[in-house]
């Protein structure tokens, strides 16, 4: 039998999963990573570490039975997105990989976006509004602060596109990260406003080509065989951004589909034959699918609230318990709402400054309603996203996040769509997977998915309607507030230093 394989480089976990020809997962492996953050904005990732992780659990997947009996066509990968990850010509690390959430460029952003016209512009080729995860943002920091590591550099790459640098030896970036801020998404190639206007034209030379997410970009090495126990020469596909792989992997391929990753952020994305605008937090990348793009939201709010919530809210940390907490309280949890903003906003608005925070507190709040008012969050967040988009069409849901029954049907509910889940949530990987089949003509149509759908209850969803504006008008006043509360931080800070 046949077997494809696909690697999900996440920002706190890597995996990866064993496919057989009928897309059905047989093994997986998975090794966690930890990101190091800091308060001033900066988010990094050990790229030695993360290179040794996916070594590991290449490994274990070369252990497997299945793989002794059957063979290995093809590796497809999958990876967080944005960010700089800087190597020198053989693919060792210049310093460490800047992530997705890193915030450190927010001062020169301001200072861009005080030109008359700049950010308009900067839109129009490449389908985003300036923010600090920029990677031409990232670029024009460490440009600032950093040159000595943009000058030992010999290559620019993402996270996924290094590992794959490292499995074969050949530099490429895929087309579908390098949309995130860097590409003029009508011509398909590097933005002259990116290139002239941010000052980066000289780092041009650090681009490797771009490829298609469906082409074979490499073979395995020899010496990662060794290293792995897979077949040396295993075609390796160019793969796609995490959330256009989990598009794919979804089902989400056709023109109006929507889904969201219930994952460390948020990700809602429509899909879209041309650029249509839903509402002002709109941003595009391109699809895995010739032609299509998504019209995407990447909240930065997602699990992290649970995570807070299980360790410092719920009596226990278990999952299943929790949800059994939350499930007889009444949608809409007495009032109480809770804004998922842990870590600031940057879709549907902009706002690195937001934190989360209860609202609706009264001497008769139960646990279970500061419960499941995080929950219910996330899932007002999402609908937040689609505001202005037809209430028509279901919602296919995956990541981590949609193992969670409850959370499933509250999103349902709340979004007034039917929800679609799968019971297999590793979809960026069967994403990657695909990709991988495809590069060598492995698959003449897409594979059917196993799926689960929770239709919305009108009353509850009826709750939710009335609830909803509360919600969106208390984000929009605590704008000035969360603005007034970091000046307020940076003041105390400075005064502490004197």
């Amino acid at each position: 039998m046949d077997f494809y394989l696909g690697i999900d480089i996440g920002t706190s976990r890597v995996k990866a999963v064993l496919f057989d020809e009928h897309f059905q997962a047989r093994a997986s492996a998975a090794e966690n990573t930890g990101p190091r953050l800091s308060a001033n904005g900066y988010a990094e990732q050990d790229m030695a570490q993360l290179w040794q992780s996916v070594i590991a659990i290449l490994r274990q997947i070369a252990q497997r039975p299945e793989l002794q009996s059957g063979r290995l066509r093809a590796i497809g990968l999958a990876g967080q997105g944005e960010g700089v990850w800087l190597s020198d010509a053989e693919g060792e690390p210049v310093g460490p990989g800047i992530l997705w959430s890193d915030t450190r460029s927010r001062e020169l952003m301001s200072d861009l976006l005080r030109r008359p016209g700049f950010d308009r512009r900067f839109f129009a080729e490449t389908g985003t509004h300036l923010q600090p995860c920029n990677t031409s943002m990232q670029l024009c920091w460490l440009r600032h602060y950093q040159p000595e590591r943009l000058a030992a550099a010999g290559y620019l790459f993402f996270a996924k596109d290094w590992i794959r640098f490292r499995l074969t030896g050949v530099a490429a970036l895929d087309i579908t990260d390098a949309s995130t801020s860097l590409l003029n998404q009508q011509s398909g190639e590097l933005s002259a406003v990116v290139l002239n206007e941010m000052g980066l034209a000289d780092l041009q030379h650090l681009f490797p080509p771009l490829l298609a997410p469906d082409a074979q970009a490499g073979a395995l090495r020899d010496e990662v065989a060794e290293l792995t126990g897979l077949a040396a020469g295993t075609p390796v596909a160019a793969g796609a951004l995490d959330v256009c792989s989990a598009a794919l992997g979804c089902g989400a391929v056709n023109d109006g589909d929507i889904y969201t990753i219930l994952g460390t952020t948020c990700c809602t994305g429509i899909v879209c034959h041309g650029r249509q605008t839903v509402n002002e937090g709109t941003r595009y990348v391109t699809h895995t699918e010739a032609g299509s793009f998504i019209n995407l939201f990447p909240m930065q709010a997602g699990t992290p609230n649970i995570d807070w919530l299980q360790q410092h809210i719920s009596l226990s940390p278990d999952l299943q318990q929790l949800e059994r907490a939350i499930a007889d309280v009444e949608p809409g949890s007495g009032g109480v709402f809770w804004q998922p903003y842990l870590n600031g906003e940057r879709a549907p608005f902009y706002s690195p400054d937001a934190r989360a925070g209860y609202f609706g507190i009264s001497q008769h709040t139960t646990r279970a309603e500061l419960q499941r008012a995080v929950f219910e969050g996330l899932a007002y967040a999402i609908v937040d996203s689609l505001q202005g988009y037809p209430q028509c069409g279901e919602l296919y849901l995956t990541g981590g996040g949609a193992a969670s029954a409850t959370w499933l049907q509250i999103i349902a509910d709340c979004s007034g769509r039917t929800v679609v889940s799968s019971t297999f949530n590793e979809l960026s990987a069967r994403g990657a997977a695909i990709l991988a089949a495809r590069s060598v003509n492995g698959l003449s149509h897409y594979p059917q998915l196993e799926q689960t759908r929770y239709q919305p209850d009108p009353r509850a969803h009826a709750r939710y309607a009335a609830l909803y504006p509360v919600y969106r008008l208390l984000r929009e006043q605590m704008l000035p507030v969360w603005q007034a509360r970091q000046e307020a931080l940076q003041r105390i800070s400075q005064e502490s230093d004197q």
